[in-house]
């Protein structure tokens, strides 16, 4: 028999940093015991199993099958002993009910798995707002409007994600000892999800590349991320960051800027803090061996960067005049020439 942990996130937790691990680790993971699958499941299922996108995880029209794949693919691996599904849509799903009562139903139908573990990681709300706003609000523009929302109207719709208690409960229908609630703040401690994640999984160091340990996914800087909202911004529909990631690789821009600065304040991080508090008191009860949830460290979000044209001519002129200063250098042409190569071929080219 195999056990199965659903890794369900949630987003902004490391869970970036930890599938890139596992992916990279894939044939010595499976021969030490663990089969580990990423968003799409790619490589532990044949390839017409894999799902076409990573959000489909969290749609039930889609998760029965995924699930039904993996089962099929520990039945054909008899020297599997832990599967484990890593993809942070599942515990963001819209509908968090309907999914997990599809992962009810496969629990109490498999003839595979005798231990079925869900797997969550929560960051502080007002942490998980920053990082969030970030990667949702500016570099993958949600909204079909033209522009981009402010922090505020982005929360107004981002409350939901940073209702902890109400995704514990929906989660523990399924029984509070089949859930593991690790938080950012223990990830920090040991150094990173990826270190953390593997002791909480029982895979042993040795068997991930040396450096994967040390890794972490960094989110684009606040000039780079606002110059990438400039550019979603003059869209009149949701907008992936693609294009704009290529001109990031393609040219190396620079970040340029206070690598602590912020877009949520510290008084609009407060504010969240404030209305979630409670509600983590009562969920650091309610999870069992645990009297709290969260470090009690100072709400940070000193240097906030303020969206404006100032910044963004500011952001342009710090690259015009880096690139000024390169092509004084010796072997501009060849590093102007090589660059794309590189971006298209890999650092050998």
């Amino acid at each position: 028999m195999t056990k199965l942990i659903l890794h369900v996130g949630l987003g902004k937790t490391g869970t970036t940093a930890f599938q890139d691990a596992i992916r990279d680790s894939f044939d010595s993971l499976k021969e030490a015991g663990f089969l580990c699958a990423g968003p799409r499941l790619r490589f532990a299922v044949p390839a017409e199993d894999e799902l076409e996108a990573q959000f489909h995880a969290g749609e039930p029209e889609y998760l029965p099958a995924a699930l039904s794949a993996l089962e099929k693919a520990a039945a054909n691996a008899p020297e599997v002993s832990t599967v484990i599904w890593s993809n942070e849509t599942i515990g963001m799903a819209p509908d968090l009910t309907a999914v997990v009562g599809i992962i009810k139903r496969f629990i109490d139908q498999t003839q595979i798995f005798d231990q079925v573990e869900i797997a969550m990681c929560l960051r502080r709300q007002d942490e998980w707002a920053e990082s969030a706003y970030r990667q949702w609000g500016l570099k993958h523009k949600m909204i079909e409007a033209r522009g981009i929302e402010t922090p505020e109207a982005w929360l107004e719709r981002s409350w939901d994600a940073l209702d902890y208690l109400s995704q514990y409960r929906i989660w523990s229908t399924l029984g509070a000892n089949r859930i593991r609630v690790m938080t950012y703040d223990a990830m920090r401690d040991a150094g990173g999800s990826v270190p953390y994640l593997c002791a909480e999984f029982g895979i042993l160091s040795d068997l991930l590349p040396p450096d994967a340990m040390g890794k972490s996914n960094v989110s684009l800087g606040p000039a780079q991320s606002y110059m990438n909202a400039l550019f979603n911004g003059s869209h009149d529909e949701a907008v992936r960051p693609v294009e704009f990631a290529k001109l990031l690789a393609d040219y190396e821009l620079p970040e340029l800027d206070n690598a602590e600065s912020v877009f949520v304040s510290s008084a609009l991080r407060q504010t969240i803090l404030d209305r979630c508090q409670a509600d983590n008191d009562t969920l650091g009860r309610e999870v069992p061996g645990r009297d709290h949830m969260f470090d009690d460290t100072p709400v940070g979000g000193q240097n906030v960067y303020v969206n404006g044209t100032e910044d963004a001519l500011i952001y342009l002129s710090k690259i015009v005049s880096t690139r000024l200063r390169d092509m004084e250098k010796p072997g501009y042409l060849f590093r102007k020439f090589k660059r794309p190569l590189k971006a298209k071929f890999g650092r050998g080219s």
